[in-house]
């Protein structure tokens, strides 16, 4: 994750300081690795759920991944920068990116027992929390100390360590058998993935928030520095504060989020955490009126908290009610819908945003992803008529703990600010 962050500064970075790109060109840059990883998504869950090896699999995408940034800084040193190579990487990344990110959430069920699921998620959210904990720091370091294309070189090499960790993967074999023995093709694998979707609402309903979530937080973060800087004149050091916040909130919410599902249960927290995440995007347009860098650490404490703990008790939810040997499907149509929303709503928000005023834009996308929250909010009846998986679609032995690096979340909301990603 931290690796993650790296490239996520030193990128655009490349390209607007030493490439010369404009604000859109480098908005480009952000919907391709998005798009790219959106529309690339079904294709990947059905790779995901034929792979024999899992592990196999993430170990080959981490090094995919790897070279794929390590092009910058040879690059760079060849004098063969441009653009059209950025765009490249971002594309390439973005995939490979994604496709770790549904291989490591679709691969849980296989390496814990069902009674763990909860336990699994929040180790996941808790390590992507740490890593954006020290993440921004290393990478601005980096950045200043080495320069961008040096600092992508850095990431490139901590790949290694995700190489690593995926080798200490110990699926259970029957998991695996079960997994890999369905030889349909392509076009039909696609079809059965969007109907057993299609056979779960609530989960069609939590692709929807988590789109409406990633679509308001990107646009707000498309703007979020230019509003911080320029119109509540905060300094770089309070804004860092801030990003913190979210972090700390984060990590809070990974430590108590098993108990907070348990007490409040499902049907509570899928309702109505999302809804919570959603009005807390008022904060930041609230800052124009009430003191800044309070209303900034109070929008960061609420959605970093609210938005952490709806995703651990949907993921858990999403690997309850799916198969196995279809989880990857589920998950890439998932992220497909979720993910398709943060490019759509980055681009918009800056365009509106030159024709509309900065406050006008950030309560209107406001409102746009606290209205799409509301799809979450369903009656108790309606999680008593999904039925979870069979013990016969579970492993019946489960292997080591999955592991925690290069952890990105399926389907959890961007917050708005530089460098999130989902």
């Amino acid at each position: 994750m931290i690796g993650t962050q790296i490239t996520a500064l030193a990128l655009p970075t490349l390209a607007i300081i030493h490439l010369g790109a404009s604000p859109f060109a480098a908005s480009v840059l952000f919907a391709l690795e998005f798009g790219a990883q959106a529309f690339a998504a079904p294709v990947l869950g059905v790779l995901v759920d034929r792979a024999r090896s899992p592990r196999r699999l993430l170990i080959l995408a981490s090094l995919g991944y790897g070279l794929a940034v390590l092009l910058v800084p040879v690059a760079a040193v060849g004098g063969l920068l441009s653009l059209v190579l950025l765009g490249a990487v971002a594309v390439v990344t973005g995939v490979l990116g994604g496709l770790i990110t549904i291989g490591l959430q679709a691969v849980v069920p296989v390496l814990v027992p069902r009674d763990r699921l909860v336990a699994a998620n929040s180790a996941m959210a808790g390590a992507r929390s740490v890593g954006q904990v020290a993440g921004p720091a290393i990478a601005g370091s980096l950045v200043q100390w080495w320069g961008a294309a040096a600092a992508m070189g850095v990431d490139a090499a901590t790949r290694v360590l995700s190489i690593l960790a995926f080798a200490t993967m110990r699926p259970s074999r029957e998991a695996l058998a079960r997994r890999s023995a369905e030889a349909s093709g392509m076009v039909r694998a696609l079809r059965d993935g969007v109907a057993v979707l299609r056979g779960q609402p609530l989960l069609v309903r939590i692709a929807v928030t988590a789109a409406a979530l990633n679509f308001g937080g990107s646009a707000l973060g498309a703007l979020y520095l230019v509003f911080a800087y320029q119109e509540l004149h905060l300094s770089p050091g309070l804004i860092g504060v801030v990003y913190v916040v979210n972090s700390v909130a984060s990590l809070v919410a990974v430590g108590t989020a098993g108990r907070v599902i348990r007490r409040l249960r499902m049907t509570r927290v899928v309702p109505f955490f999302a809804p919570l995440a959603g009005a807390a995007l008022f904060l930041i347009p609230a800052a124009a009126i009430a003191p800044p860098f309070a209303a900034l650490v109070a929008y960061e404490a609420v959605f970093g908290y609210c938005a952490t703990v709806w995703f651990i008790a949907t993921a858990t939810l999403q690997q309850s009610l799916v198969p196995t040997h279809q989880l990857g499907r589920v998950i890439a149509m998932s992220r497909t819908i979720s993910a398709l929303a943060i490019p759509v709503g980055a681009l918009l928000g800056g365009a509106l945003a030159q024709w509309w005023g900065m406050v006008p834009t950030l309560l209107a996308f406001a409102a746009a992803a606290l209205a799409g929250t509301c799809a979450s909010i369903v009656r108790n009846s309606q999680f008593g008529t999904t039925t979870p998986t069979s013990a016969d679609d579970r492993p019946a032995e489960s292997g080591t703990n999955a592991p925690s690096s290069e952890v990105l979340l399926t389907a959890e909301p961007t917050s708005p600010k530089a460098g999130s990603s989902s």
